[in-house]
Formats: C-alpha cells, sequence, structure tokens
C-alpha cells in the first residue's frame, strides 16, 4: 500500500505554506466559486435539447407518481431537479391530453415550459441550480479523494483541473442526467474499494446506497459490474488482508474467507440496489399511475422495442438480451418503467446518426470519443497529464487502482459504442483523470526556496504552474460559451462545426444571443432560422422566418388542419388567419365530432426564400438530423429525383393563381398534402445546406449558429442550379441497418 503519509510530506516538498492553503476551507471557497460560474455562463443560455424532456419527467414523478415519460433515462437526477417546481407553484400539463396519453415527451415538456403559464426562464434557473449542486459535490470528491491520495496540493490541484475544465463547465449544471452518472459511478468505486479494505455495516450500506444512485441515474451503470468483479479479485490475490468489523474484529487472512466475505457483501449490494430502484419507482411494477386506462401503454411500444417473442411451438429466433427482459417482465422482477428504459436504450444504442469531420454514419466509430477527448480537452491539461504520469512512475500504484480500472472499462465502453452523439457521454472520465493529476501537485515540491532542491524539481514545479494559470487562462477566454469550446488541434471553435456537432457544439443553448444579435442587425435585411433544440424561438421573439428544424415545435407546417364550431365557422376561420396571416384559407369538411375542419395553406409569399442573411444552427448545417425517409448524409442522385419531384408539386400548390392551387389541392386528400410538403420542406432545407457547405460562413452566433447572407443568385443556384454535390446514398444503408437490426429481433 502507497505510503499517503510520506506522499504528503512530498507535496508540501518544504513549502508548507502552500500546503496551508489548501485546506477544506479553500476548497469550499473554490466550488462555491465554481457553481456561481456555472450558472452564471448558463443565465444566457436556452434550454438545450435535452433538458425540457428530463425536467418535465422529474415533475411528473414527483405530481402523478407515474412513469411513462423518459423511461430510458436517470430517476434520480430528473427527480432532483424538479424538486423546485414542487414549491413554486408551477403547473403540469393537463393529464387528460393526447400527448400525456401518448407519452409524448417532447410535446409535454413544450407545454411544460411555454404554454401553461409557467415562468420558462425562472423553472430552467432553479432547475439548473439543483442539477449545478450535484457537479459541486462531485468536485469535493474529487478534491477529497485526490487529497487521499496525494495530500493537500495533490488535493487542490485536482480540484482547480475540475473547475477550470470546459467539458465540466459546460455540462455541470445542465438538466441531464451525464453529472449524477459521473457522480455515482466514482463514489460507487470509492465505496466498493474502500469496502475491500474494511469490511463494516455501515460501510458497506453507504457503498449499497450509493450504488443504487448509480443505477437509478443512468442506463449505463451496469458498467459498475466488471469493474467490481475486477477489483475483488485483485482484493482475493494482493494488498493488506481485509479487516471485518462485525460482531469483533478480525482479520481475513485466507483466500477463502475473503471470496465468501465478498460473496456476502455483493449479495447485499444487489439486494439494496434493488430496494433503491423499486423505492424510486414508488415500489409499484406498472410504470403508470393508478386509475390509468388498462390500454396505456409505451410508445414505442414493447413489441416495437423488443421484438415479436417467438409463437408457440416454433423457436424465438430473438437475441438473448429481449429474451431477458421478457423474462424479467414476465416475473416483475423490477419496475416496468425502469425495464422498459433498459431495453430502449439498448434498442436504439444500436443504431444511431453519427457526425465526425464531414463524415455521417449510422452505428459510430470507434475513435469519436477518443477524437473528442483529444479536441474538446485544454491543452495545458494535456501538459499536467503528463507531469502526473512521471509522478506516478515514482510511486506505487496499488491505491490508485480503481481509477485505472474504471477508466478502463469505461474507454472500453467508449470505444465499442454506436452512440456517437455528443462528447458529454465521457464526462464520466473527467473526474477520474483529474484525480489521478493530483500526483503532479508533488513537483511543487521544487518550489521550495530551501537548499537540496534539484534543477529538475524546481523546472516542473514552474511549468506546473503556469500550466495551470493557462488553464484557467483558457476558461475565462472562452466563457460563457463552454459548450462550444474546443482546443487549437481543431482550430479552435471557429472551425468546430466541421468536426463535431450536436451536444458537442451545438445544443440549442444560443437563441438568447441570437435575439440579441438580430435586434442589433435589424436593418440587414430579411432573416430566416433553422433551429436545433427544444427551446421556443417564439418565446424569445426571434424576428426571423422559420426554415425546417429540430424539434420544430414553433415551425408552422405548410397544412393546418383547424377545427372549428359549426355555427361559427366564418368568424372563428378569420379570426385565426388575423393570428396567423402567413395563412390563407383552402376550404373546408363536415367533421364526425359535428364541427367543420378547414384547410389552410401557407401563402406563396411565406413558402418562398429569398435573399436575405440565413442563421443556420450548426448542427442543421449537417445532413444528420431527418428522419429515415429524409435526406440523411451527402446530396445524391437519388436525393435530386425526389427533390425534382416534391418541387414539381409544390410549385403548383403555391402558384401565384389561385385557381390553380385550388385544383392541385383536390388531387390529393388533405392529409396527404400535409406530408408531401413536410417532405418538401425538408428536402428543399437538405439541398440549400447542402450549397452551404461549400461556403465559408460569413460570422456565428457563439460558433453555435452559423450567418450566411445570400442574395437571389445564391437561393436560385441552391434549389434550382446543378446538384451542390452528389454523394453516396447513405439513406438506403440506414434503411438497410435498421431493417436488418429489427429483422434480428
Amino acid at each position: 500500500m502507497m505510503d499517503t503519509r510520506r506522499g504528503r510530506g512530498q507535496v508540501a516538498g518544504g513549502s508548507n505554506g502552500l500546503a496551508r492553503v489548501c485546506g477544506p476551507v479553500a476548497a469550499g471557497l473554490v466550488l462555491l466559486v465554481f457553481w456561481i460560474v456555472m450558472l452564471s455562463s448558463l443565465g444566457e443560455k436556452s434550454l438545450t435539447a435535452d433538458e425540457p424532456g428530463h425536467a418535465a419527467a422529474g415533475f411528473s414523478y414527483w405530481r402523478y407518481n407515474d412513469y411513462r415519460m423518459n423511461p430510458e433515462n436517470g430517476n434520480l437526477p430528473q427527480r432532483w431537479m424538479a424538486i423546485p417546481f414542487l414549491f413554486g407553484g408551477y403547473s403540469f400539463p393537463s393529464s387528460d391530453s393526447e400527448a400525456w396519453r401518448s407519452a409524448d415527451a417532447a410535446t409535454l415538456s413544450d407545454q411544460l415550459f411555454y404554454h401553461s403559464g409557467n415562468d420558462a426562464f425562472g423553472m430552467t434557473l432553479l432547475g439548473r441550480a439543483m442539477s449545478g449542486l450535484l457537479a459541486v459535490i462531485l468536485g469535493a470528491l474529487v478534491w477529497w479523494w485526490s487529497r487521499r491520495l496525494f495530500g493537500p496540493v495533490g488535493g487542490m490541484l485536482s480540484l482547480l483541473l475540475f473547475v477550470l475544465d470546459p467539458t465540466v463547465l459546460a455540462n455541470g449544471a445542465l438538466m441531464t442526467s451525464d453529472t449524477a452518472s459521473a457522480l455515482f459511478l466514482a463514489a460507487s468505486v470509492l465505496g466498493v474499494w474502500t469496502v475491500l479494505h474494511q469490511i463494516t455495516p455501515g460501510r458497506v450500506l453507504l457503498s449499497a446506497l450509493l450504488m443504487g444512485g448509480l443505477f437509478v441515474s443512468k442506463m449505463s451503470a451496469f458498467l459498475i459490474a466488471p469493474v467490481a468483479v475486477a477489483l475483488a479479485i485483485i482484493r482475493l490475490f494482493a494488498g493488506p488482508p481485509p479487516t471485518l468489523k462485525f460482531g469483533g474484529v478480525r482479520n481475513l487472512s485466507t483466500r477463502a474467507s475473503r471470496a465468501a466475505t465478498f460473496a456476502v457483501v455483493a449479495a447485499v449490494h444487489v439486494a439494496v440496489v434493488a430496494l433503491v430502484i423499486w423505492g424510486s419507482y414508488g415500489f409499484r411494477y406498472r410504470a403508470f399511475a393508478d386509475g390509468a386506462p388498462a390500454d396505456t401503454a409505451f410508445s414505442p411500444a414493447w413489441s416495437e422495442v423488443l421484438g415479436s417473442p417467438a409463437v408457440a411451438g416454433h423457436a424465438d429466433g430473438r437475441p438473448a438480451i429481449p429474451r431477458i427482459f421478457d423474462c424479467l417482465r414476465a416475473h416483475q422482477l423490477l419496475p416496468e418503467a425502469y425495464l422498459y428504459g433498459a431495453a430502449y436504450v439498448w434498442k436504439f444504442s444500436n443504431f444511431r446518426v453519427g457526425f465526425l469531420n464531414g463524415q455521417v454514419n449510422f452505428s459510430g466509430w470507434w475513435m469519436f470519443f477518443p477524437y473528442t477527448f483529444l479536441v474538446k480537452t485544454p491543452l495545458p491539461i494535456f501538459g499536467v497529464i503528463a507531469l502526473a504520469l512521471a509522478a506516478l512512475r515514482r510511486r506505487s500504484a496499488y491505491q490508485t487502482l480503481p481509477l485505472w480500472i474504471l477508466l478502463g472499462v469505461y474507454w472500453a465502453a467508449a470505444l465499442g459504442s454506436h452512440l456517437n452523439i455528443g462528447h458529454r457521454h465521457i464526462l464520466p472520465t473527467y473526474p477520474l483523470l483529474f484525480v489521478l493529476c493530483g500526483a503532479a501537485g508533488t513537483w511543487t515540491g521544487g518550489l521550495s526556496t530551501e537548499d537540496g532542491v534539484d534543477r529538475g524539481s524546481r523546472v516542473w514545479g514552474w511549468t506546473l504552474c503556469v500550466l495551470t494559470a493557462a488553464l484557467a487562462l483558457d476558461a475565462a477566454v472562452c466563457f460563457p460559451n463552454y459548450l462550444a469550446y474546443f482546443n487549437l488541434i481543431a482550430g479552435g471553435p471557429a472551425n468546430a462545426y466541421r468536426h463535431l456537432v450536436d451536444s458537442s457544439l451545438d445544443w440549442g443553448q444560443d437563441l438568447p444571443a441570437l435575439k440579441r444579435y438580430l435586434d442589433q442587425h435589424h436593418s440587414e435585411g430579411p432573416a430566416y432560422l433553422s433551429y436545433f433544440g427544444v427551446a421556443s424561438p417564439d418565446s424569445y421573439k426571434v424576428p426571423a422566418k422559420y426554415l425546417y428544424g429540430v424539434r420544430g415545435q414553433d415551425v408552422p407546417p405548410a397544412v393546418q388542419m383547424v377545427e372549428f364550431p359549426a355555427n361559427n365557422v366564418k368568424e372563428a376561420a378569420g379570426n385565426w388567419l388575423q393570428q396567423h396571416p402567413q395563412y390563407q384559407a383552402m376550404g373546408g369538411a363536415n367533421s364526425k365530432s359535428g364541427g367543420v375542419v378547414v384547410m389552410f395553406l401557407r401563402t406563396p409569399e411565406a413558402n418562398r426564400l429569398g435573399a436575405g442573411t440565413y442563421y443556420i444552427s450548426a448542427t442543421m448545417l449537417q445532413p444528420m438530423m431527418y428522419d429515415l425517409k429524409g435526406p440523411l448524409g451527402p446530396w445524391n442522385s437519388r436525393y435530386e429525383q425526389t427533390y425534382q419531384v416534391l418541387s414539381s408539386a409544390a410549385k403548383q400548390v403555391f402558384s401565384g393563381d389561385p385557381a390553380v392551387r385550388r385544383s392541385t389541392l383536390t388531387s390529393y386528400e388533405p392529409s396527404v398534402w400535409k406530408q408531401q410538403l413536410a417532405y418538401f420542406d425538408m428536402y428543399r432545407f437538405a439541398r440549400l445546406t447542402a450549397y452551404l457547405r461549400r461556403l465559408k460562413p460569413a460570422g456565428s452566433i457563439n460558433h453555435s449558429i452559423l450567418i450566411y447572407r445570400l442574395t437571389s443568385a445564391d437561393i436560385s443556384l441552391a434549389l434550382d442550379g446543378p446538384p451542390p454535390e452528389l454523394g453516396p446514398d447513405m439513406n438506403a444503408e440506414a434503411a438497410a441497418a435498421a431493417a436488418g437490426m429489427t429483422g434480428s429481433q
């Protein structure tokens, strides 16, 4: 075992004053400032893509004891962030709505924040403040663990790396499950390692509760199993004999006694984890609250997630995992919502559109996370890592084994992951890395003015100081745009959109900055916006015409079907048109409920794209935010053919001649036109962005929203000129892969 007392002496290195200022009070002040900086950096940031769904789900768990929303994400962090909503007079959308019955998380979260009379900005601040507290606790754990290994200076160095890292600052206070997962993963490993040395009822219970917290934080919790097994095997053969304190004190000197005791400890952990999971779901198997209709079901249905079970008398050809889930459901061994969430993650993490360095892929790249780590980690941290490795070479590795093993297991899983949508998925590796970096604190002994300090130690000591100062400067310069941080290896954030998008760069966070920019540049002509995110541009009063976007709650479709009372159709439709001047009425029909359904069509002027300034979210610029029937991947000859067919029909529908419009619309049912024109909007936008990808943006909004100033000639060339590119048919590849995945289940 490493002599931590000797380590602390080395860290002080004759500089006792430095060690004294690295105590708990200083750590507490650093963490307080860290929490304030996180929230300040998010003060002018709109909701990111995952936040509303997480927050709305947590609110519904408390309000209704119902778990239909977002079961694939952590119950604990969602509940935690929603606690302030219970005391602020906020209202949840009606449980009588179709959105609630169908568990439509996107619609429900949009209604909660923007259409229920709630203060969306106040809710966001409160929820983020709660999430930020988890990041503060994680920072305290990093400081304590590193201090235990490397002394006061090592602990403070690890803490400074943690609070100054852009990845931590960007994600720490967001209303997602990433911070909670990182916290409970690190705490669980430390708990297991501690128990494997000294086994007491209190330590076993605390370790098991921490592991339970991990399992209700994120479905990746199962990675703790191989880590715990590896640590237990190591303790069977290495290190001092474990001490058992239960009805007396004795050392477990034989491997048989260790193995038997570890088995009992493991059983206790399994039991407590199961108890925590059941408790998180109200100790009820059914996901839906009492009183919910018997036919209430998840969407997508269980059969779509797991595939259909075998017909009696026939072999079940599905993989083992769906059959295991069916067994767990049949015996109700875990809550239904938890099982569904785990099954959902298993199903859809195998096939997900990703983007890396100009390429689109549907099954990921092994190099995705190594690349994100390379370009989104500040360069000074790499210098500290090198100094830490040099210091660790001179020490026993035994006490740091849990850190190395967890890093190894997590990185092995990351390299094989198909879910290549964001750098945040390796957030849990950063706290572990920063604890190990505390070893570099030993070089501060070279800062001593006493005789006997060798020149090399003095050089490395001052190098460490310079690197830490450079990291602090880096964090200050990129404030508040931590999510868009990229180091110089990628050319900085200005060129980031060519390398990574989604939650690595553009997660819908910059609507406030866009609003300010448009207010300051309103004289530059018409503004067009394609926004990636779920925050509401309408709520920020963004003065722009909305193009195709994700998820598009504020994007008006080309066709809208609105039902009015039969005795007041003309007046009601007129009032509707006054509120929606970009539409015109195109006739109506009687509905089954006795009213009249009026078809409203976008006017030709509203449909036309013209010269102006185009604001395109970086994620929307890349060809990945479409369904499997959309133009995924590079523009190609099949997309061009589809676009020309859709464009030809749209020209008739949006003709300047009203008679032509009405005649064309009668050729198909309104529902068909609604779908066809939605695809026209999608393909037209895809052709436009294929053209824009060849251009250099005129600027950007915080690097996440790109600015293009286009003339009428540019628009004509982009939409009606030769195809801007002709690449491989990625859509066909995606459809084939999805069909193969479905067929195997």
